[in-house]
């Protein structure tokens, strides 16, 4: 009798044990990130934000790593750093593996190619075409039609102006993501990507000009959030 309470206490322990790994890996994410201060700078201050609102042991502990790198390339670089996390016994295999980057100047074939490679490894791709700011502009309209990214800081500028701040926008502001959630609305980002995505759902990437996908790391945070209800 004695040991069959035993064989059960140990099962019971064996499903916590499995139980907090599943808790942990959830909560541990990785961006790997084609810029080394623009996209860091902006997903760690959503972090922040969106932390503030969950309990200290369920809190999204997100490591990022800005590689400097593009395409096919900066998938590569996320393959290596997931292998040698796999082996740092501090680290709990992460939940969600994100890859931010932009289609700028290359080749078609390459960024649809970097895509591909994400979904093989089930990375999640948040690229934007032609660059990130488009996802910035969308948190103050809709845009219907394609813009080059030679007018992306411009338009910034004019919507910032239009709300009230003579502000200009350039790379690395590591204070962007507040700017952007006080003078425009994140959930009206969220509802413009998706729009403009679901327009694109037959194209390829590559040919999908204005468009992002960066939507989907926040619909990953409402998902994780669920969970914890």
């Amino acid at each position: 009798m004695g040991s069959d309470n035993l064989h059960v206490r140990r099962a019971a322990e064996r499903k916590r044990r499995r139980e907090n790994i599943i808790k942990q890996k959830s909560s541990n994410w990785l961006v790997v990130c084609e810029g080394t201060k623009t996209e860091p700078n902006y997903f760690k201050k959503a972090i922040d934000e969106i932390n503030k609102e969950i309990e200290d042991e369920y809190k999204l502990k997100v490591k990022f790593a800005g590689k400097g790198m593009n395409t096919t390339s900066l998938v590569k670089a996320a393959d290596l750093q997931v292998k040698i996390d796999k082996y740092s016994t501090s680290i709990v295999p992460y939940g969600k593996i994100f890859v931010v980057f932009d289609k700028d100047s290359f080749s078609p074939k390459d960024f649809d190619e970097a895509i591909q490679m994400c979904k093989d490894n089930e990375y999640i791709p948040l690229w934007s075409n032609q660059a990130i700011e488009f996802w910035f502009l969308l948190h103050f309209h809709y845009i219907y039609s394609k813009m080059d990214r030679t007018e992306y800081a411009k338009k910034l500028n004019e919507y910032f102006k239009e709300k009230g701040l003579n502000y200009k926008y350039k790379k690395n502001d590591d204070n962007i993501y507040n700017l952007l959630c006080k003078y425009g609305s994140l959930d009206n980002a969220r509802k413009n990507a998706k729009k403009i995505s679901d327009e694109h759902q037959n194209d390829k990437p590559s040919l999908s000009e204005s468009c992002t996908q960066v939507h989907k790391f926040f619909d990953e945070i409402d998902e994780r959030l669920k969970e914890l209800e």
